[in-house]
């Protein structure tokens, strides 16, 4: 079992600690060694607590180019945050045009059993007269019959090519595709709008109510465009295990193939916190921390421990407030010489 000193031999030892450099001799090397270092370290609470402090003067502070900016507050809506792709639509384009190709034989077939019907019925009320031999009608009987089957298997191919859109791209995408001149279907193979396929996270479902979410590249939520929902998809993402579902949004800097990031508001009730900068997050332990300025030297190391990633900063609702100085430009020198204190001396036994 290790040692321990009772409370009042350390607060006697600490007394000593903070007393006794500053009315060391002159003559003193390790005084003079400790005076030399830029910056004190205090720390007010255990490591395993969230907080530690470091002192550095104005001159020490402008030595070493920390910045400090003042935190604003922030209402900030809960967004989830999804990934997606464009999708080429080719394929679709190709079966588009297999069921118009079907569609037209369809109707050349119907045109051809309409007038086979119309023969047949003529030479039969001519062969009830006697006016015509029975080849003549059986001929005819024949014509309409083959005219029929063409008809049908035209109509067949259609409703094949149609089940084949509806399992790889949806009912109602499907629709869109084949029925009519859709306004929409003009703007894909005009390329004003793309299709994009968007995968929620795993256990995150559309909210009834949401028909729009926004989608950018390279995590840009400043330049993302409003993307409105066409139904959902039928087959998942290849990477997103989640649920799938079809957007259409302007084709801006949007090229097939294209991996996108999209953000899905949700219906909870807007959130006031703060927006930490990206630049003021430090890394220790696996942990993201800032140091906040409780007064003019000193530095306090906070854990961020409630955040929300967004592109250019982080949503934060615990821990810090507005009015707050966190350290933007020098909080990995706070960090390094908060724990340079605890890499022994050469010199030491």
């Amino acid at each position: 079992m290790k040692p321990t000193l009772c409370p009042p031999v350390m607060a006697v030892l600490l007394s000593a600690a903070l007393v006794f450099p500053a009315f060391s001799d002159d003559d003193d090397p390790d005084a003079k060694a400790r005076s030399d270092r830029p910056a004190s370290i205090q720390k007010s609470e255990p490591e395993s607590r969230r907080a530690a402090a470091v002192r550095m003067t104005a001159e020490q502070q402008k030595a070493s180019g920390l910045t400090v900016e003042v935190l604003n507050a922030l209402t900030f809506h809960p967004e989830i945050m999804a990934y997606g792709k464009v999708v080429d639509i080719q394929p679709l384009l190709a079966l588009h045009v297999r069921y118009q190709t079907a569609g037209t034989e369809a109707e050349i077939a119907n045109a051809a059993v309409e007038l086979a019907q119309k023969n047949r019925n003529r030479l039969t009320t001519l062969h009830r007269e006697d006016i015509v031999a029975s080849r003549d009608l059986a001929q005819a009987e024949a014509q309409y019959q083959a005219d029929r089957a063409k008809l049908e298997a035209a109509r067949r191919l259609m409703r094949e090519i149609r089940h084949e859109a509806r399992q790889a791209w949806g009912d109602e995408l499907t629709r869109i595709a084949f029925d009519g001149e859709s306004r929409l279907f003009q703007d894909f193979l005009s390329r004003n709008r793309v299709l994009l396929l968007i995968a929620l996270p795993s256990g995150q479902s559309l909210p009834p109510d949401k028909r729009s979410l926004f989608v950018a590249r390279e995590n840009d939520r400043s330049a993302a465009h409003r993307a409105e929902l066409i139904s959902p998809a039928p087959k998942t993402d290849d990477l997103v295990q989640g649920e799938t579902f079809f957007f259409h949004a302007p084709s801006d800097r949007l090229r097939a193939g294209m991996r996108v990031n999209a953000w899905l508001p949700t219906s909870g009730e807007p959130l006031i916190g703060i927006a930490m900068p990206l630049s003021a997050i430090v890394w220790h332990a696996g942990k993201p921390w800032a140091y906040r300025q409780s007064d003019d030297r000193t530095f306090i190391r906070t854990e961020i421990t409630a955040y929300r990633e967004h592109a250019d900063f982080w949503f934060v609702d615990h821990g810090f407030a507005a009015g707050d100085k966190i350290v933007v430009t020098g909080g990995q020198l706070l960090l390094s010489e908060e724990f340079r204190g605890n890499i022994p001396d050469e010199d030491d036994d």
